[in-house]
């Protein structure tokens, strides 16, 4: 019998997960009745058909060059692709493998013989343009709405409320957004305003730090202004660029303004003039950004140079919540003197070692690790723990067909967590000794002229402590696999 693999998908707009069954158990009727083992599921639940970025459609792909299965099964060609390009490439590749792709509600071709391949066009853009069709009217419906200055969903801006998709003044939260405004006019900083605001919480429940301060001062919607859609940011789920919008709206006096504009205008003129000092200041690098956690909160630290009022600088690592909403007293670390630590510590070290020797303990560590399957193995003794319970109800003469049914769908799912237990055992990558070889070599070569990208490559983690110190726990990170040294 040839061996099958199933591909089923539904969309957050049209279908639930119910969907995902009904495709499955045609499926299943299908391989029954034209001899086919289906040997693999692969499903993507809420997921657009508009790209194949998706993670179960990704994995059925790399199952395909592996000769893992011989055909492919969908319910339909929406639930492939909804995109004739996406859709042809699809197509084109797992002929490429000598892989069938069938549907179990109608009748694919040969891409190659033109006939079969004009009806597969027509097919396929007929779903594409029902795709378009459905967009349109979404978004003229959306921009329709956007013209009469109404509330399109979200949280909507510190210091209103929604009232029948309008915007109402929150006098309570008005009063700190003016407070705001009125102290960054008057000359003070962000560290300043965050510590007289005194933990007060915004829209998501999270204290106002500086990244909601700059959103606060730079929002127009306070002086009356309505926007929407002033940048296209994604087409069909994937990046666009950020580019201007030609249909961007924009209405003037439509939302009650909370400031007036000469307090805007003394504020507007304030943040200028910080961006042009930005921009002429001496840009500072921190080689272990991203690398040092708080042990306190669990925050990332970041960059920060402070002036003194003699004009000498001095870089520091905060704490991430202690230098934007000052909810954490961790200590700063001085960024030259853990930069130094690190430099000595670890090129000490890498010049210490054998290189194949350390190369083939950390691969033989990392290719017979085993991986993490304990959330699908606890689903998978639940469901077995089921499965018997309710047989033995049966035996004991509580049979009653809804029990039966529940039976088979929890045998249904139990053979997909085998299904997906075995493919990720089997699926898991090797990684090649000498390429550690390699990466250690690139370091030792170019230490001096790509430090910050070396520090990334051997530096796990480092987790600074409530007392000022900081512990340095140094790896290897190799085609996005880890292993210890």
């Amino acid at each position: 019998m040839k061996k099958a693999a199933a591909y089923a998908r539904y969309s957050t707009d049209q279908q639930t997960e119910n969907s995902i069954a009904f495709q499955l158990e045609k499926i299943q009727k299908y391989c029954a009745e034209n001899e086919l083992l289906l040997t693999a599921i692969y499903k993507d639940e809420a997921e657009t058909g508009t790209n194949t970025d998706r993670e179960e459609f990704i994995a059925m792909i790399e199952a395909a060059k592996r000769r893992e299965f011989d055909c492919v099964v969908i319910y339909d060609i929406t639930r492939g692709s909804r995109d004739v390009a996406d859709w042809f490439n699809f197509r084109k590749e797992m002929h490429r493998l000598n892989i069938e792709v069938i549907s179990a509600t109608e009748k694919l071709g040969d891409i190659s013989n033109p006939n079969d391949f004009l009806i597969e066009l027509i097919t396929v853009g007929i779903g594409q343009h029902h795709v378009l069709t459905t967009r349109q009217k979404s978004r003229e419906g959306v921009a329709v709405k956007a013209k009469q200055g109404a509330f399109l969903g979200g949280y909507p801006p510190f210091g209103y409320d929604i009232v029948n998709s309008e915007y109402v003044i929150n006098e309570h939260e008005a009063q700190i957004v003016r407070k705001i405004f009125e102290l960054y006019a008057e000359g003070e900083g962000y560290n300043t305003i965050i510590n007289k605001l005194k933990g007060i919480k915004g829209k998501r429940g999270k204290p106002i730090g500086k990244n909601s301060l700059y959103s606060i001062l730079t929002n127009e919607r306070y002086i009356g202004v309505y926007t929407w859609n002033k940048k296209v940011h994604k087409y069909f789920g994937r990046w666009a660029g950020g580019k201007p919008n030609p249909d961007y709206v924009r209405i003037e006096n439509i939302i009650p303004p909370i400031i007036d504009m000469d307090l805007w205008e003394k504020v507007r003129n304030r943040m200028n003039d910080n961006k042009k000092r930005a921009t002429n200041k001496a840009k500072q690098e921190y080689l272990l950004s991203g690398l040092i956690e708080c042990s306190q909160c669990g925050a990332t630290y970041v960059g920060h140079t402070s002036t003194n009022k003699k004009g000498y600088t001095t870089r520091y690592y905060y704490c991430g919540n202690k230098y934007r909403t000052k909810t954490c007293k961790a200590k700063n670390i001085n960024a030259d003197e853990i930069e130094v630590f690190v430099n000595m510590q670890l090129k000490a070290y890498l010049l210490s070692v054998d290189f194949k020797e350390i190369a083939q303990n950390i691969a033989a560590e990392i290719n017979n690790a085993s991986p993490d399957l304990s959330k699908e193995k606890k689903e998978l003794a639940e469901i077995t723990f089921k499965i018997n319970n309710g047989m033995k109800a049966i035996m004991d003469g509580m049979y009653f067909p809804e029990l039966q049914e529940e039976i088979e769908r929890l045998r249904s799912r139990k053979s997909e967590l085998q299904d997906i237990i075995a493919r990720k055992e089997s699926n898991k990558r090797k990684v090649d000794p000498q390429k550690i070889v390699d990466l250690f070599q690139y370091a030792i070569d170019n230490w001096e002229v790509d430090k910050k990208n070396i520090f990334k490559y051997f530096v796990n983690k480092i987790y600074a402590n409530p007392d000022g110190s900081f512990t340095v726990h140094i790896g290897v990170h190799i085609n996005g696999c880890g292993g210890r040294i």
